[in-house]
Order: C-alpha cells, then sequence, then structure tokens
C-alpha cells in the first residue's frame, strides 16, 4: 500500500440477515457525493449483495473467502490493497458486513492500516424481529454481538409494525445497550450519512492484529446453493417456501417465472419473501435460477432443500426443431 498523509474514513454497516443493509448502502450511494469504495462480504458460495449494489461514481468489489470478521482472508487483504492503491484516491470506504458477521471486528481489521479511520459503525436491525431475534437460542449470540461495539442503530422496516411493536423493538435494543442512539427508519426514509454524526473523530484505538475471538460463524452458519435451468411456477413456489424449515433463515438471488419475460430479485427472510423486477447479472449466473440460502448449522442436506424447491419447477421444454437427413 502506497503511503498517504491523510486518512480514508471507514463506515461499517452491520446488521442481522434481512435488516435491509444493501438498501441502505444503496442510500449511502445516492444521496452522497464522495468517491466510494464499497466492499460487500456475503456469507455464502456467491455474493448476491454485490451484485444489488447499484452502479456509483466508485467501485464496489466483494469480499469472499466466508465471513471476514472470523479470519483475514486473501480477499480482503488484496482488496483493501486495491483500494488504497488506487490511480485516483477513494474518499470513503463502505464495508457492508455478511449478516451473521461482527460489525465491531471487521472496523478493528481496518484499522490495522494506519491510512484508515474508523467513522462509525452503523447496525441495522429489523423492527418487526428484532425483539425475538435478541432472545432466539439459535441466533441470539450472534445478533447481540452486533450491538456491542457499534455507534448507533437504524431500527428499519418501522413502516412495517405498529407504535407498540416498534417501542417493544426499542426497548429490546435498549436492554443490551441502554446509551444507544436509535434511529428510525424505513425504505423510503433513511437518513443521509451526514446526517448520522456520532462525534467519533478519531479510532478509538489502534491495534497490532485484529482480535478475533469469539464466535465462529463458519461452525454456527451454514449456506447453501440452489441452481437450476427452467422457471418457477408462482403459485407451486409460495406453497414450496412454506415447507421450508425453520432452520433456513435468508434465501435470495436470481430466477425466472413461468410466463414472464427476463429475471426477477427474489428475496426471502425466515417464511416472509419478496419478488422485484430486475435481474442480478454479477452472481456468476450459471443456471437460469441461483439462490443462495443461509441458515443455522442443523440446516437439513442440500438435497432435501433443494427437493422441495423442485416441486416448483418447471423445465420448460427445447424449442421442436425439425431434422432432416442428409441426402446420400
Amino acid at each position: 500500500m502506497k503511503p498517504s498523509s491523510a486518512t480514508v474514513p471507514v463506515t461499517v454497516i452491520g446488521g442481522f440477515l434481512g435488516a435491509g443493509k444493501t438498501t441502505f448502502v444503496n442510500h449511502l450511494l445516492a444521496t452522497g457525493t464522495a468517491r466510494t469504495a464499497v466492499l460487500v462480504n456475503d456469507f455464502g458460495e456467491i455474493n448476491v449483495d454485490v451484485s444489488l449494489i447499484a452502479s456509483h461514481d466508485g467501485d464496489t468489489m466483494t469480499l469472499t473467502n466466508g465471513c471476514i470478521c472470523c479470519s483475514i482472508g486473501t480477499s480482503f487483504i488484496d482488496t483493501m490493497c486495491r483500494v488504497l492503491d488506487a490511480p485516483v484516491p477513494y474518499e470513503r470506504i463502505v464495508i457492508e458486513a455478511s449478516g451473521v458477521g461482527d460489525p465491531w471486528k471487521i472496523a478493528e481489521i481496518a484499522l490495522i492500516e494506519p491510512t484508515l479511520r474508523l467513522d462509525r459503525v452503523i447496525v441495522l436491525a429489523d423492527a418487526s424481529r428484532i425483539a425475538e431475534l435478541v432472545d432466539d437460542a439459535r441466533v441470539g449470540d450472534t445478533v447481540r454481538g452486533q450491538f456491542d461495539r457499534c455507534d448507533l442503530v437504524l431500527l428499519n422496516k418501522s413502516d412495517l409494525v405498529n407504535m407498540d411493536e416498534f417501542a417493544s423493538a426499542r426497548e429490546a435494543i435498549h436492554r443490551l445497550r441502554p446509551d444507544l442512539r436509535i434511529i428510525q427508519t424505513a425504505r423510503g426514509a433513511m437518513p443521509k450519512l451526514t446526517q448520522l454524526e456520532t462525534g467519533r473523530q478519531v479510532s478509538a484505538f489502534r491495534v497490532d492484529s485484529p482480535s478475533l475471538d469469539g464466535i465462529d460463524h463458519g461452525t454456527q452458519f451454514t449456506s447453501w446453493c440452489y441452481r437450476r435451468n427452467g422457471a418457477f411456477d408462482r403459485a407451486a413456489l409460495t406453497a414450496a417456501l412454506a415447507d421450508m424449515p425453520p432452520q433456513l433463515l435468508r434465501l435470495k438471488g436470481s430466477c425466472r417465472f413461468v410466463g414472464e419475460d427476463g429475471f426477477a430479485v427474489f428475496q426471502m427472510v425466515e417464511k416472509v419473501s419478496s419478488v422485484s423486477s430486475g435481474s442480478i447479472d454479477d452472481i456468476g449466473r450459471t443456471a437460469d435460477i441461483v439462490l443462495v440460502g443461509v441458515g443455522t448449522a442443523d440446516l437439513p442436506p442440500a438435497a432435501s432443500l433443494e427437493a422441495i424447491l423442485d416441486r416448483a419447477l418447471v423445465v420448460e421444454p427445447v424449442p421442436f426443431c425439425s431434422f432432416h437427413p442428409a441426402e446420400s
């Protein structure tokens, strides 16, 4: 990395699966003016989130090799070198942590490099789920850990809950850290980064090596990829998703539907799913349908999960072509 007298501010975005991190990153890019490098860490074989980042005056880069809060993989080191050695310097770095990652440990890794300055660590929480998640026997440790050292929380999807439910969500977070600043947000009502000042002017500390003690997300969570050619029948897919096991926490990717042109973006958090227009072009598509699932370590075998989705699969016939043998 080339030496520099200036420091580049780093913002780390965390939050559990389905909290709205990618939507918030896209909002920051749409409302900001700084040339930004966006680094996206997704837990799974294919980085779907990086493909959902909108185009912007900067670069979006994928961080692979698993959860970067658990180990410093070559992907992270190589990517940071590319960012800091860029011919046209970046004015800001935004790192989107994986849904099961610890955003503070990612901030520690970033702070090894003296030309970086920790700006803030922001955690998004789903107002409709966070009260249950923090006490969940399967994922509670991971969820609670994401709030340990963050600067502020965006209590997101507030439009999906009533006032009492929102108050319960807020109380659940304040039980973890009574002094934590919480901002109410929704897809259509998110703040600009300049509106989220936390008072942090310099990094809280410097480290010679990052602290990697704690939860090993590679053993607590697992991922699986579903690839098929063909298209889903919408009604059959709805029925299939209802039969998915509770250990499946997240399912997202790109797919096609019978009778509809083009591809669609599919997302599911637990049993709540949504489909939006558009496609995911950068996920290394090798099939018409590419979905990535994340679940707890006791997620049933891939063959069982695939059999459920296959119920909704329609393999479209190959167009008929007449064949005329060559005349002798």
